[in-house]
């Protein structure tokens, strides 16, 4: 393919507007791609606007598997300086919605492919790219996609989320919990007549930050680190001069294999059990987002094929010393190494697919995420390095088919 072509069909895909939704309007056009290919592929419908794509590229074993999300996050359009649903090229970058997480990414693979069958590269396997709907809320399809048996012959799965030129192979685990705090409502004057929803919540929250500090401390994962813990929304009340008869938190937690999802839950039931016992509250916790962590093989086949064919693009890759001095200080701030000429393998405090897809073998797994973008996803005026995204076209090209060797 030409430049303007894979320039076109990233451009092609920010047009289409999958926020959290609408992923079958993407799967149709990358359906059409591949037929005019001559690569087979199918969606695999789910419900509403919203479809899984799978693309397969060789025969036999061993399985690569390669995978990116279609859906992208919500966008106040306000708030950005050009068209989000319209790719607009400024220098080097690349400006859209979804553009660095992960269309291009995406894109990418789908092009590796392509090329790979233009150019008819013998394949001693099968390339299976799984392409998926709704990663950014619950990892949906991932999810579908494994419960139908698309990952029982895989041997390694590469994920093109936007790292830049680093390479990671483990992630936390993701938990969110809700916690509701039932009273009574009634006029402030007469607080004896009510039952505050938002003081027995506040109390409650103390207890469960003592609970996890004390069930954490001297907890760590030699590659992850420790457990993260946040309360990000609170919700209660209606007018100052109202009792509140209800009120609620949401609580984020990224997660490590030595202190599991539901042991933590479990902690947190019966401390707020025994305040419910003690006093006239009623606290209760919820999980509403269950995604274990990942760690994947240490000196994995992948993460030591990336890291041999992309170590040149990277030491060649045009960085200011203004770009280099932020991202190394983003990168100190995660506890993560940094290296300007060099592909790392580290950890990531995020999430990806792979918690799905890996969800019966979560240690040990030849897994490797690896794809252009960086830190501007799910931010205003998100952009990508056009030629990144072209070096890893032709990374991706020698991984795949060097993968089988």
């Amino acid at each position: 393919m030409e430049t303007t072509e894979k320039l076109q069909l990233l451009a092609d895909l920010i047009k289409i507007r999958s926020v959290n939704d609408h992923e079958l309007q993407v799967a149709q056009y990358l359906k059409g791609v591949f037929d005019r290919a001559g690569i087979e592929s199918h969606i695999v419908p789910m419900t509403g606007d919203r479809a899984n794509l799978v693309a397969t590229l060789g025969h036999g074993q061993p399985v690569l598997a390669i995978s990116g999300h279609m859906d992208v996050v919500d966008v106040d359009e306000a708030h950005w300086d050009t068209d989000p649903f319209e790719m607009v090229t400024k220098g080097d970058r690349l400006y859209g919605r979804g553009v660095t997480d992960m269309k291009d990414g995406l894109a990418a693979l789908v092009i590796a492919m392509i090329e790979l069958k233009e150019q008819a590269v013998p394949l001693n396997g099968t390339i299976r790219l799984l392409a998926t709907v709704g990663e950014e809320v619950g990892e949906l399809g991932a999810q579908a996609l494994t419960a139908a048996g698309y990952m029982q012959d895989v041997t390694g799965i590469l994920i093109g989320e936007p790292t830049g030129y680093r390479v990671m192979y483990a992630n936390k685990g993701t938990m969110n919990l809700t916690v509701t705090s039932t009273g009574k409502a009634a006029h402030s004057s007469m607080p004896q007549l009510g039952n505050n929803a938002i003081f027995h919540l506040i109390n409650a929250l103390h207890l469960m930050q003592d609970e996890f500090d004390r069930m954490t401390t001297g907890v760590r994962n030699a590659t992850l680190g420790e457990t993260v813990y946040n309360v990000d929304v609170i919700a209660g009340g209606n007018q100052v001069n109202a009792i509140p008869g209800s009120a609620t938190a949401q609580i984020n937690l990224r997660t490590i294999p030595e202190l599991s999802n539901h042991a933590i839950v479990h902690h947190f039931e019966q401390v707020l059990d025994q305040y419910n016992q003690r006093s006239n509250g009623h606290v209760t916790v919820e999980m509403a987002t269950d995604i274990g962590p990942l760690v994947g093989a240490t000196d994995g086949k992948l993460t030591r094929l990336i890291q041999k064919i992309g170590n040149p693009y990277a030491a060649k890759q045009t960085i200011t010393p203004a770009e280099r001095d932020y991202e190394a200080k983003i990168l100190k701030l995660l506890d993560l190494p940094y290296s300007p000429t060099e592909i790392l393998a580290v950890s990531s405090p995020g999430g990806t697919d792979g918690a799905q897809f890996l969800k019966d073998h979560p240690v040990g797994f030849d897994y490797a995420v690896f794809g252009p973008g960086n830190d501007s996803q799910h931010q205003d005026n998100e952009w990508t390095s056009k030629s990144q995204y072209l070096d890893f076209i032709e990374i991706y090209k020698q991984v795949l088919t060097q993968y089988f060797d």
